[in-house]
């Protein structure tokens, strides 16, 4: 897999761990990190959900009218707003799960100026993939009758949803993580999406299935969500999507640069002689 990283051009930085420091097992760094960060998370939570409030807004006030173009006005509008802050989100939380500093609110605001295109048009294409996943499971469910392929097509649904699913969680890591176009992020996320299948399906039971249990919970949890409601859950995605990403795409690139140096070094000692 190291080929991967011979179509990167990077520029952006990947943070990492020391070579001779002693990792910890990632099930305890995650709460030690969870719990160090407690305040901060609370303050990147109200700053990022700023950005949810347009979404919010125009997805409830055509609820009512219809449920379809709710969503699809949730998510246009979101485009602008939420994807854009969301890779500002992201690159915090990645240096919060990689120890690495972050000025919180400048950070942020800087990835959401630097990454505002290659967010903004993720999030819309997200958005429509995971719409056309759930008409597509919708058809096959009651529209048509095709008999036992309404079973097959609907579970084959199903597993593209994961897939696109799995693709998200790593998305916005890549782009506030290399300097790559944007179908080649998407291209190396949907490898990402198999390469990483454990700690997807964590992300996904974890983190997708707290955002779930927000919802089914509303009201109540509306007590929760302003503080850590968002920025939990898209802390686990990015704990668990950062390691395979490190693996396949950092340690490779830089690999490749210390190899380089060697053989640069060895060049200049025989010019020497």
């Amino acid at each position: 897999m190291g080929l991967i990283s011979n179509m990167f051009n990077y520029s952006k930085p990947g943070p990492g761990v020391e070579k001779d420091q002693q990792k910890k097992r990632r099930f305890f760094l995650f709460f030690e990190l969870f719990f160090r960060k407690f305040w901060k998370l609370i303050q990147l939570n109200l700053l990022y959900l700023l950005f949810w409030i347009p979404p919010l807004v125009a997805g409830t006030l055509l609820t009512e009218r219809n449920a379809v173009l709710a969503y699809l006005a949730f998510f246009f509008v979101g485009t602008f707003t939420a994807g854009p802050a969301t890779a500002g989100a992201v690159y915090v939380l990645r240096n919060f799960a990689t120890e690495t500093p972050v000025f919180l609110v400048s950070d942020f605001f800087d990835q959401f100026k630097r990454n505002y295109k290659q967010a903004a048009a993720a999030f819309l294409i997200n958005a429509l993939a995971l719409f056309a996943c759930y008409s597509a499971y919708q058809f096959y469910g009651g529209q048509v009758d095709l008999g036992i392929f309404n079973f097959v097509f609907r579970v084959l649904v199903l597993i593209m949803t994961l897939l696109v699913l799995f693709e998200t969680f790593h998305v916005f890591v890549m782009i506030v993580t290399v300097d790559l176009k944007l179908k080649d992020i998407f291209k190396n996320c949907f490898l990402f999406a198999f390469l990483n299948l454990v700690r997807n399906f964590c992300s996904l039971l974890f983190g997708v299935g707290f955002l779930w249990l927000e919802f089914l919970f509303y009201p109540l949890s509306m007590f929760i969500f302003p503080f850590i409601g968002m920025t939990l859950p898209l802390f686990i995605i990015t704990f668990n999507a950062y390691p395979v990403i490190k693996q396949y795409v950092i340690d490779p690139y830089y690999a490749m640069q210390d190899q380089g140096k060697e053989e640069s070094d060895a060049d200049d000692v025989i010019f020497e002689d």
